[in-house]
């Protein structure tokens, strides 16, 4: 696997948006959020409870009533079948909301009657509003009882305007049921005048034929004739529709097709040259024919209304046989078509494909019959011929003239008989009880939507805040493959306390100093590395706190510790211990060759194998330093030297540095600030580190506050702390003997809180001013020891690398430079206790009494 592609895989998770969250994860974030819950919550159910305040009731009241439906209006069909009505009412119901309707309905009350809250009366506009809109009109299923709902501030307005309502619509259904049968009686008296004359017309017709043409009546076959002609010419009508249909259909599938960009698209004529298509076509075109023959002789061809055959399919008779073949026929035309097709068609245009085939085989058949009885009738006389259309022309002129008169006789009589359409089946009564707003279901709503509204908002903010919260979000960008060396909780410190923040060497026995200590062990267990650099996103993320306090610890355990000062544009080690800026270090080392032993000093008095290496003179170009050979060469020797090297690198977003520093290092690490750093910034270091190949080893978390910004909590600490009594842990004896307990935190801070002020102490940071020492050599004439070699060998441990006597040549010609700084004396160590001074802005967060990681008490 290459390098980029472990890098994308590493960062998966993050790059591709794809952050998972657990059910743990998701009930931390409510109840790290849960204000902004409540502020949904409350949000919601407050302005339902202003629109109760200012809704006003509104009072329903309902009529039900029976309604007949109008007749349809007049209609040839309508004529021909006048018993055929409909049960639906919807037109009906339509006009019940109709304009004409609610005017007469309201111009049957007195408006002048009814006030609205104010006193004024309905006769205003503005009062009385839309009606039409508080007008709800509803059936009972497979009823013609119609429910008719008015709606209204003023319940005697809701209730007598229902009632007008259904009043009115009677007389409106009436008046329209009459109207509509007076037209149907005036069309059908208007038609029997028209159809006498026709049907005069066609006795004289037939009249002067007979008389002239000597033929007293048609023989039976020229009957047979024209009646067969007819029934082919029904047969043939709905087959020419049907074979046009499947044409259109096909030419629109096809002409999709070819849009959309595929090839291969055959035609219908192409399909029907198919060698198998034509032999299949051939063999149904002979079944039909012969179904045709016997169709044409059972069906009672007399009654031309009728279109389909008739035959009543036996399975020992010849139909069966002929139908069952053209089945079969028609099955294999489908399969043989879709094998044609199958690379684009669906299952629609293949079927329509085979309707189209069969179809166009009907019609050629049934022309082919049609044209043989054409045939057989143009070889009889044409007197014949001419005397069958007279006699057909009286027959159907007589036929109607007596249904029209039928007809009439039975409008007559409906028209007489029309009365009222509508019958109230229940009168609109007087409501007591308005029917909205309704409180309980709009506050239940607004509980649950504000619930909702609370749960969003919450996952809302959650999701703007793009700091680092837990250690799942830091394994979910950088992967499980780098580990988390350790968390450190937000500490509380003392104005007291000689070295703010210093909690190993405070307090050793406290739990910040524990958690310092933790980290310090996992360092001393990688007994294959020994040069260690510490980063971070950006500034002011805790490197130096946890350099100071890891670099304490490991020289506590007995180990040879160096702390190197890298940041060279913003140095912090000299500040954090306390010690006044040396001009002296780093830089002079590699750029004036300076000694080292002219270079390290000793940040506390009591502790010997503690040494920084401070940074010196800012240079031109700090990352020139960390490519210097003779800045490789020291570290190559400093490394016999010494059992561990903590380098303080700064941050790649302010400073380049950092990829040098990285090449020369056996392990990095990277601080997060919980509640400060970025997702994004930690995913753009990770990268740019797994890029140039960086040895990262792991992660320090800081600046925790346990149940706030992640899911952390105090094992012990917090009333449980390391108690010396008979050489053993225990609980903190007091002078009374009871067990000692530490105050309970008022309130925890949000990570809200606790950004703003860190932002606001950034800003700070550097302006407030503290009481400086001078810094004590390491080496020298005045100190203890006058070279690295004899203090290494002096506190050689079995975990350091064997020490190696011959100094690298770099260092051998090296002459030995002044040093500037005096010898320490007496005078210049620190005092026990000092005033009470902020040392770094950022100490205001952890000095205020609600803190989270509180210090055992002394």
């Amino acid at each position: 696997m290459s390098q980029q592609e472990e890098l994308q895989n590493t960062l998966a998770p993050y790059d591709s948006g794809e952050e998972g969250i657990s059910i743990a994860e998701l009930l931390h974030i409510f109840r790290k959020r849960f204000r902004w819950f409540v502020i949904g919550l409350v949000l919601v159910v407050g302005l339902a409870v202003g629109y109760l305040q200012i809704a006003v009731p509104q009072y329903e009241s309902q009529v039900s009533v029976l309604v007949e439906p109008i007749q349809r209006s007049s209609s040839f069909e309508s004529l021909l079948d006048v018993s055929a009505s409909t049960t639906k009412i919807a037109t009906e119901v339509e006009l019940i909301t109709s304009r004409k309707n609610i005017e007469y309905a309201l111009g049957t009350l007195d408006l002048s009657s009814y006030h609205n809250s104010d006193g004024i009366d309905y006769r205003s506009k503005e009062v009385l509003g839309n009606v039409k809109e508080r007008i709800v009109v509803s059936t009972v299923k497979d009823t013609n009882i119609v429910r008719i709902a008015v709606t209204d501030a003023n319940p005697a307005f809701a209730r007598d305007f229902a009632n007008a309502l259904a009043a009115s619509y009677d007389s409106l259904l009436t008046g329209i049921a009459k109207n509509s049968k007076t037209a149907q009686r005036e069309f059908i008296e208007s038609q029997i005048p028209i159809n006498d004359r026709e049907l005069s017309k066609a006795g004289d017709a037939l009249g002067d034929f007979r008389e002239n043409s000597d033929i007293i009546q048609l023989t039976d076959k020229s009957s047979l004739l024209v009646e067969q002609i007819s029934y082919y010419t029904l047969r043939l009508e709905p087959l020419k529709l049907q074979l046009k249909e499947s044409e259109v259909f096909i030419d629109s599938y096809n002409a999709s097709l070819k849009q959309a960009g595929i090839d291969g698209v055959l035609t219908l004529e192409q399909i029907k040259n198919d060698s198998v298509i034509i032999s299949k076509l051939a063999d149904l075109s002979a079944w039909k024919t012969e179904l045709t023959m016997y169709e044409s002789l059972s069906n009672p061809a007399r009654n031309t209304a009728t279109l389909a055959p008739s035959t009543t399919l036996d399975s020992s008779s010849r139909t069966y046989v002929i139908s069952s073949a053209i089945s079969q026929v028609t099955k294999e035309l489908l399969n043989r078509v879709a094998s044609l097709t199958k690379k684009y068609a669906n299952e629609a245009n293949t079927q329509a494909i085979v309707q189209a085939l069969t179809t166009e085989v009907g019609i050629q058949v049934l022309e082919k019959r049609g044209a043989v009885f054409v045939e057989e009738l143009s070889q009889l006389p044409v007197l014949e011929r001419r005397l069958s259309e007279l006699q057909r022309d009286v027959q159907i002129y007589e036929a109607i003239g007596l249904k029209l008169r039928e007809m009439l006789e039975e409008v007559k009589l409906t028209e007489a008989a029309v009365t009222g359409n509508v019958t109230v089946v229940d009168a609109a009564n007087l409501p007591l009880n308005p029917v909205s707003p309704n409180k309980l279901l709009i506050l239940a709503v607004a509980m649950l939507l504000g619930a909702a509204i609370g749960l969003l908002l919450t996952l809302g903010i959650e999701t703007l805040d793009v700091s680092i919260q837990s250690e799942q979000q830091i394994q979910k960008i950088v992967g499980k493959d780098v580990p988390i060396l350790g968390w450190i909780p937000m500490m509380k410190v003392s104005d007291n306390d000689k070295y703010p923040t210093l909690s190993v060497y405070n307090d050793p026995l406290s739990f910040e100093s524990e958690r310092f200590k933790l980290v310090a062990n996992m360092l001393y267990n990688k007994t294959d590395k020994k040069v260690f650099s510490i980063t971070s996103c950006a500034m002011a993320e805790g490197k130096s706190t946890i350099i100071g306090n890891v670099a304490l610890a490991l020289a506590q355990m007995g180990s040879k510790v160096l702390v190197i000062d890298g940041d060279l544009r913003l140095p912090s080690m000299e500040r954090y211990f306390r010690l006044k800026h040396r001009e002296i270090g780093l830089v002079d080392f590699v750029t004036k060759k300076t000694r080292l032993e002219d270079c390290l000093i000793q940040p506390f008095e009591n502790t010997p194998t503690l040494h920084l290496l401070p940074p010196g003179n800012a240079p031109l170009v700090p990352a020139a330093i960390f490519s210097n050979p003779r800045y490789i060469q020291g570290l190559s020797y400093l490394e016999n030297l010494y059992d561990f090297i903590i380098i303080d690198a700064p941050p790649l977003e302010s400073a380049s540095e950092l990829l040098s520093i990285s090449k020369h290092v056996d392990g990095l690490i990277i601080t997060v600030r919980a509640g400060i750093t970025s997702k994004g910034s930690l995913y753009d270091l990770v990268s740019n580190l797994r890029t140039a190949n960086a040895p990262l080893i792991g992660f320090v978390f800081n600046g925790v506050i346990p149940g706030t910004t992640s899911s952390y909590g105090y094992g012990y600490g917090r009333g449980y702390g390391y108690g010396y009594s008979a050489y053993r842990y225990g609980y903190a004896q007091g002078q009374s003997g009871s067990r000692k307990k530490s105050k309970s935190h008022s309130r925890r801070r949000s990570t809200s809180w606790y950004r703003k002020r860190y932002k606001q102490d950034l800003r700070n940071r550097g302006k407030i001013s503290s009481e400086q020492f001078d810094p004590i050599l390491a080496f020298g004439e005045h100190a203890e020891y006058r070279t690295l070699e004899a203090w290494a060998q002096e506190h050689a441990t079995t975990h350091s690398t064997a020490f190696t006597e011959a100094r690298t040549s770099v260092f051998a010609d090296l002459p030995p430079s002044k040093v500037e700084s005096k010898p320490a004396s007496p005078q210049q160590k620190p005092k026990a206790v000092l005033p009470a001074v902020e040392l770094d802005g950022l100490g205001a967060i952890e000095k205020d009494p609600d803190a989270v990681g509180k210090k055992q008490e002394e």
